[in-house]
């Protein structure tokens, strides 16, 4: 059986084993020092997984609908846990079937060598809590909720937040850029994963989707639609950025614009003057040769 870890990575730690099962799912509280072990589930399906992401200044909306079954004839509870780096937990809401649940949410900082694989997939924590806000891109967020299925039930389960983009996406910058990754691979834990269609749409702020790890069509002026009948072997990534006006225009309203020009004003005087003295030797030679 595949087996997932997050491994604390404090060396003088014994950690007590924890197990549950999905390959989103971990106990509702994590010890410290404690590795999770998350398991391969044999009996619910990802029969589609449907992922819209919608990108406005800082912040992307990012929604995901699995449509899940349980394919034996017993009732399935478990405990599923979605994992995002940079999740804004005010705008998270859990529904299965239609209707909300209610769910756990927790960050953990992440160790730098941190591997996301779906035959050995590592996050090792250092912390969490407080400590993990320190560098949001070092950390991972999760919300962890109930799943209870009837026996060949079929049924959406939709996780929906918000998600603040790495890069530099401030306005207080002289240029934006966003990034945003997304883990694909955990789903291939499940009783299998039969669809996959992400939906991408930009913002008028950073309209350009200047590189992506997976090949999006473009469908309209600033949406793009990825479908794939099989999981990809790799996460999701994603760079957003402006267009070439919107750069000069956000460089002008830099806030570091002054200070820059007053730093480079002695070169600038110098490249002036010596252009100058310049022409007007080529000015006075031409002058001499006339006569």
């Amino acid at each position: 059986m595949k087996k997932l870890s997050l491994a604390l990575a404090l060396a003088t730690a014994l950690a007590s084993l924890q197990i549950a099962y999905g390959n989103m799912a971990a106990p509702s509280e994590p010890d410290m020092g404690a590795a999770v072990t998350l398991e391969e589930n044999e009996s619910l399906a990802v029969r589609s997984e449907v992922l819209d992401i919608v990108i406005d200044g800082e912040t992307a909306r990012i929604t995901a609908t699995y449509q899940m079954e349980n394919t034996t004839d017993e009732p399935v509870a478990t405990q599923s846990m979605f994992l995002s780096p940079n999740m804004e937990y005010a705008g998270v809401q859990v529904t299965v079937d239609g209707q909300e649940v209610p769910y756990e949410a927790e960050s953990f900082a992440l160790h730098y060598d941190t591997r996301i694989q779906t035959e050995d997939w590592r996050y090792a924590v250092l912390t969490r809590g407080e400590t993990a806000a320190w560098d949001r891109d070092k950390t991972v967020d999760t919300v962890t909720f109930q799943m209870d299925f009837e026996p060949g039930e079929t049924c959406d389960v939709v996780v929906s937040y918000t998600y603040a983009l790495g890069g530099y996406p401030g306005y207080d910058f002289n240029e934006k850029r966003g990034e945003l990754r997304y883990y694909l691979t955990p789903a291939a834990l499940w009783n299998g994963f039969e669809d996959l269609t992400i939906n991408l749409t930009l913002g008028e702020d950073m309209p350009v989707l200047k590189g992506s790890s997976l090949e999006f069509e473009k469908v309209g002026e600033r949406s793009y639609r990825y479908h794939s009948a099989a999981l990809p072997g790799e996460d999701l990534w994603i760079t957003v950025d402006e267009n070439w006006y919107q750069n000069i225009f956000s460089t002008l309203r830099s806030p570091y614009l002054m200070m820059t020009l007053t730093m480079m004003a002695p070169f600038l005087l110098i490249a002036a003057a010596v252009v100058i003295l310049l022409i007007w030797l080529f000015v006075r030679r031409r002058r001499r040769n006339r006569h």
